[in-house]
């Protein structure tokens, strides 16, 4: 195959055509992965069809049509029996879901044993701190002393799940964006299966847990380790590139949606989750979390790619500045109508250069974050062109462990304002902003008209008496 055509195949591709997976031993067909061959994998899924069911049609295509298109273990998910979750912790509660930590016993499927036709799971083996655990009274479902193999995971339990709808499934175009996202080499947060709550009904996401949190809940560290910045930034762009790129936008776009495995790697999260389950499709109402929301949604446009771009933009700011966009004024319809109005955070960049490459490297980043959040959609950069950017920096400032920078004590101490909301809401300001920006351009060109007349009149008079002077 000549270079000009291999230089047009995703990552994924180029590995296919190079056999970097190997030949599967059983039918002699490429793998799609490693230790994974599509074709005897989909078959040995299907046979299980019929032993399992979440008792929703809908969700049990979703899950098969996942099974039989998995090229890979990151793409295969399952239904996952409640009854195999264990210490069950609560975390945290946004607009529309709930989180918990837990632990998945016997693991994730990783690959086929094909001589067996069983599947290989992974898992570790659970430490006398997991029996522990079991033992707090905020535990739910505690582990037992004879449960020896399991997995730390994230479940999200999703509001008012329980009469989910193939519109819903069809919405989150999750199988799409992860065939996507692992194509090109870019970082989607793996996802194991799904499974319900048989207290409230409500479905459930079972997905990896990240380590070290949220991007927002590192932002200080990012500001004191500025390689850290174009390596995570880079990444994110890479996945909303994969995003786009499948013709998808993730809608809820902010920092708290981007999760850490540890500090060189980001990866994206609650794709198509941003809004409540029992939301009808054709709904237009806006949803997420204000600072990140572009000024043309405010005001009841569509969510589009490029008001992702506008959430990247915000992000880009935040990695530089440690701290969340405003967190200093509350999240209301005053800061709704500033934003439409062409409010931004402060663009002073707190960095110490060491030298003037980098400093070249920080005026590109801020040209390149004000293109972001212009408030003309049209005039906001693409989502590839954004990755072709930070990939060239992320390989002119690489990430070195050798050089991470400790944050001093007391700069860990930010305080937001009592009003600030950096969870997904309903955010239902558009008609307010339309009644007082209508009366504002009514008001404008009333003046306009004021100013014509008037001139028209001094005209007037000036030629009136001109003519009698003569």
């Amino acid at each position: 195959m000549s270079e000009n055509i291999e230089s047009t195949l995703n990552y994924y591709e180029k590995a296919l055509l190079n056999q970097e997976y190997g030949v599967c031993s059983d039918c002699n067909q490429l793998n799609t992965h490693y230790n994974w061959c599509q074709s005897c994998n989909s078959k040995r899924f299907q046979q299980d069809f019929n032993k399992w069911t979440s008792g929703n049609e809908f969700m049990d295509k979703f899950i098969q049509d996942a099974q039989l298109k998995a090229r890979n273990h990151y793409e295969a998910i399952e239904w996952i029996p409640y009854n195999r979750l264990r210490n069950i912790k609560y975390l945290a509660e946004g607009g529309f879901s709930i989180v918990y930590k837990a632990i998945l016993l016997d693991g994730y499927i990783e690959k086929l044993d094909s001589e067996n036709q069983q599947w290989i799971r992974s898992f570790y083996k659970l430490e006398d701190e997991d029996y522990e655990h079991a033992k707090h009274e905020n535990i739910k479902s505690p582990l037992n002393k004879n449960e020896k193999n399991g997995l730390s995971v994230v479940i999200k339990s999703l509001n008012n799940s329980s009469n989910i709808n193939d519109n819903f499934l069809n919405e989150k175009n999750y199988l799409n964006f992860i065939s996507s996202a692992k194509s090109s080499n870019s970082f989607s947060i793996p996802i194991y299966g799904i499974t319900q709550d048989p207290e409230t009904s409500n479905y459930i996401i079972v997905m990896h847990y990240m380590s070290l949190g949220s991007l927002r809940s590192n932002l200080m560290i990012k500001k004191y380790n500025l390689h850290d910045k174009y390596s995570n930034l880079s990444e994110v762009a890479s996945s909303l590139s994969a995003l786009h790129n499948c013709n998808l936008v993730h809608g809820d776009f902010h920092s708290g949606n981007l999760l850490l495995q540890h500090h060189r790697s980001v990866f994206i999260s609650d794709l198509g989750l941003s809004q409540p389950v029992d939301k009808p499709i054709e709904s237009n109402e806006i949803y997420g979390v204000l600072p990140y929301i572009a000024p043309e949604v405010l005001r009841g446009n569509p969510y589009t790619k490029a008001a992702d771009i506008y959430s990247f933009g915000i992000i880009m700011w935040e990695m530089t500045s440690g701290i969340p966009a405003f967190n200093n004024i509350p999240h209301d319809f005053d800061l709704s109508l500033d934003i439409w109005q062409g409010l931004r955070p402060d663009t002073v960049i707190s960095m110490e250069f060491p030298n003037d490459d980098e400093q070249d490297t920080e005026v590109e980043y801020l040209e390149l974050m004000k293109r972001c959040w212009d408030s003309d959609p049209d005039k906001r950069p693409v989502a590839d062109e954004i990755d072709k950017s930070f990939d060239l920096w992320k390989n002119k400032h690489p990430y070195d462990d050798d050089e991470r920078v400790l944050v001093p004590e007391n700069k860990f101490i930010i305080q937001n304002h009592p009003s600030t909301c950096y969870t997904s809401r309903k955010v239902d300001y558009s008609a307010k902003l339309d009644e007082i920006l209508n009366q504002e351009e009514l008001s404008s060109k009333i003046i306009i008209d004021n100013n014509r007349t008037m001139l028209t009149d001094n005209f007037a008079t000036i030629i009136y008496i001109s003519i009698f002077s003569w």
